[in-house]
């Protein structure tokens, strides 16, 4: 079985005008690049595949919000409305989680962009802004033999600030360029009646 899924555009703009905002600031929510989000789940034949018995593949967009206190606000107030799905949610979380065992060894790929959250500091009379990128989350696993050897990092985490004066722009970077990188092996199937030294998960 292969299952494909995409997300192309998402947009979330102001049309309310209450608050005034500047024209730059009225698209609230945004993506950078073609695609949203675009996945690929599959599973395989066990009298084929010995290794894994599904895949997961995830890669998705750098998400861009323009933080409006009193526009998020709104939207707040307004899904908060939709709190009666709750029900569905949770019946849903459950079968998942009662589903999880059958999942087997599953092999993933996950990629998302960093996530940009940009604060201005007066919306509707300046352009200046305070601008977060929280860092670029990638994912994968691999299995060999009885280890199970995940690979993860958080790449590109900035801090910066700009401003405007008379007309000339002044960027000022804070942080800029960190990264974290983790690596995992998880051992599958110690005899813990003939190995009582070795770790189950060794992270480094």
């Amino acid at each position: 079985m292969r299952i494909v899924g995409r997300l192309g555009d998402l947009a979330l703009v102001d049309d309310i005008n209450i608050y005034q905002p500047c024209e730059e600031f009225k698209q609230i929510l945004s993506i950078e690049g073609q695609n949203f989000a675009e996945f690929i789940y599959q599973t395989f034949d066990p009298s084929i595949s010995s290794d894994i018995s599904s895949s997961f593949a995830l890669n998705a967009a750098s998400i861009k919000l323009i933080f409006l206190e009193q526009s998020l606000h709104g939207l707040y107030a307004y899904l908060t409305r939709l709190a009666k799905l709750k029900g569905l949610y949770d019946a849903a979380t459950q079968a998942a989680v009662q589903s999880a065992s059958d999942i087997g060894q599953m092999h993933f790929e996950i990629n998302v962009k960093s996530p940009i959250i940009i604060i201005p500091s007066n919306p509707s009379q300046s352009l200046d802004v305070f601008v977060m990128r929280l860092g670029e989350i990638d994912a994968r696993n691999k299995f060999d033999m009885n280890k199970n050897m995940v690979s993860a990092s958080l790449q590109g985490i900035r801090l910066v600030s700009k401003s405007y004066h008379n007309e000339s722009l002044n960027i000022l970077k804070m942080i800029d360029d960190i990264n974290i990188q983790a690596d995992i092996v998880q051992i599958i199937g110690i005899d813990r009646q003939t190995d009582l030294s070795y770790p189950d998960m060794q992270a480094s």
